[in-house]
């Protein structure tokens, strides 16, 4: 996958998951992304594998919920 600066490569911390790990924060303008952000797997259907992760639109998470993976 080539990308065109801007993008933002954030540390993701699935609900329940104990370490959070790098990915793509794609769907949204750089400047949108945030902490407590709530985003979904993109799936690549030719690797299987997440090509991504997106904004879900959701409420964002409560600070408590990531605040000890800081």
């Amino acid at each position: 996958m080539g990308l065109t600066p801007p993008y933002v490569a954030a540390a993701v911390l699935l609900d329940g998951a104990d370490i959070a790990f790098q990915h793509l924060i794609l769907g949204c303008e750089p400047g949108e992304v945030r902490m407590g952000l709530r985003v979904r797997a993109v799936w690549d259907d030719d690797s299987g594998g997440i090509s991504h992760f997106a904004p879900t639109g959701e409420p964002d998470a409560a600070y408590e919920s990531y605040a000890r993976h800081l």
